[in-house]
């Protein structure tokens, strides 16, 4: 009796685990927090969060354009926005990336799609950059500096010279050849599910016999099972890139990292990091196997003139730097409450030193 006991037991853990690995509902996004959707464009809608207050300037939290957006906004427990605006961010937007428009869509493109974001927003933000969205947030503070009242970037590579990792070998072990063949064979994009493959293949080992252990071995709890099925769920929107701008990336920011080397131009514009004036601040996580720390933290050297900066080091992953309990209690709070303050004339002595580690 016992037996049968156990392999019923064992049995329900092992469908439980099938079910979750394969569902068969279509994955869809499921942002935590109601908010104002505003179309900006054929790439980006903007959605927005509270209402401006007259001597604070709103928050704009540029996402990667890889996946969905709402990991920026993921659950009640684990929402980036929710943080900052519980710590005092009167509105918080988020570029919401929609699949790529019919036309070559390039970087400088989505530049011009976070500069129009900023400017319905009333032309100044407080620019958060996460992943992806940290090297166009960048962009975007150096070449438009009247658009940010404050830099900070969150687990994005700025120059990829600095800290070895397995993204950094497959993408210089195959030819730009290979990367035009990809976009060229998907008409003119690149793959979403190319690409969730491709970072799946950085940890295979863990990603195919490690996790289905460990799914396996949670089958029977409830609770853990409702965060990897809302997990599950975001990753499995895998969303196309625009091919123009995906090749850029590749060549321009991880082959040949022009921007680090002050070499990038958009529209004739060469993109000067010095020209960084706000306050910036960098946020990398240790376990990160994607954006080591040292990736994030070169923009310290690159941005001189930085009104202040300051460098943080969460114990997280790649996205649990801006999604991770951990991090949004110890880290986010406190970075926005001093970005509000300095930013805020009527507060304004209070300065972080030049460059600090937590």
């Amino acid at each position: 009796m016992a037996g049968a006991t156990l392999l019923e037991r064992e049995l329900g853990r092992l469908l439980q685990a099938q079910r979750l690995t394969w569902p068969l509902d279509a994955p869809t996004p499921r942002w935590a927090t109601a908010a104002r959707v505003q179309k900006i464009g054929d790439a980006v809608d903007l959605r927005i969060y509270g209402d401006s207050i007259e001597g604070q300037d709103p928050v704009l939290i540029v996402t990667p354009q890889v996946n969905h957006s709402y990991i920026a906004d993921f659950s009640p427990e684990q929402s980036l926005v929710r943080t900052l605006r519980s710590a005092g961010a009167a509105q918080v937007a988020v570029t919401d990336w929609l699949p790529p428009p019919p036309r070559p869509y390039h970087i400088a493109d989505s530049i011009d799609d976070v500069v129009a974001c900023a400017a319905h927003l009333g032309g100044r933000v407080h620019l958060v950059g996460l992943c992806q969205g940290g090297w166009q947030a960048a962009i975007t503070a150096a070449l438009h500096p009247d658009r940010a009242a404050s830099l900070t970037i969150a687990a994005a590579p700025i120059d990829t010279r600095r800290g070895w990792t397995p993204l950094h070998l497959l993408v210089h072990s195959l030819p730009m050849a290979w990367y035009r063949g990809l976009v060229a064979a998907a008409g003119g994009v690149a793959p979403g599910a190319a690409l969730a493959a491709g970072f799946d293949l950085l940890r295979a080992h863990e990603r195919f016999v490690l996790a289905p252990l460990d799914l396996y071995l949670h089958a029977d709890d409830p609770e853990w099972c409702a965060r990897y099925e809302a997990l599950r769920n975001w990753y499995r929107l895998n969303k196309d890139l625009a091919g123009p701008l995906y090749l850029e990336a590749v060549e321009w920011i991880f082959k040949k990292n022009l921007l680090a080397r002050g070499r990038m131009r958009l529209r004739g514009h060469r993109v000067d990091l010095g020209a960084i004036r706000c306050p910036v601040r960098l946020v990398a996580g240790r376990q990160d196997h994607i954006t080591p720390p040292a990736q994030v933290f070169a923009l310290a050297r690159l941005a001189p003139r930085a009104a202040s900066l300051r460098e943080t080091t969460v114990d997280a992953g790649h996205i649990g730097v801006f999604m991770g309990r951990k991090a949004l209690s110890e880290v986010w709070p406190e970075l926005i409450r001093g970005l509000l303050s300095e930013a805020d004339g009527s507060h304004r002595p209070r300065r972080f030193p030049r460059s600090t580690r937590q």
